[in-house]
């Protein structure tokens, strides 16, 4: 069950670039993660992903969790899932499900 309708000008490519700016220097840009993923379906997201590894050679899903593990929890509730949910570590969601 998708949690957004798809967007109609949408290119994989560009968003992983972007989540890929964001997770440079000194510290993550938690909020244009968010702003990014938040904003996507889960259909995207997968698209994103995919799009992610063909161009960095690197799990999304991984460096999210590394970049992200110190103000979030990485939860994958299913391996068949196509991405995680993150939560705070006090127990609260992020603004948007990511699903």
């Amino acid at each position: 069950m998708a949690t957004l309708l798809a967007l109609e000008d949408f290119s994989p490519g560009e968003d992983a670039m972007a989540l890929n700016k964001a997770f440079e220097g000194w510290s993550t840009d938690r909020k244009g993660i968010i702003r990014i993923l938040g904003n996507r379906n889960a259909d995207q997201r997968k698209q994103i992903r995919l799009a992610y590894q063909e161009i960095y050679l690197e799990d999304l899903n991984k460096k999210l969790k590394s970049e992200l593990s110190r103000d979030f929890e990485v939860v994958t509730p299913c391996p068949r899932k196509a991405w995680t949910l993150l939560f705070y570590r006090d127990g609260s969601r992020i603004p948007r499900r990511l699903s």
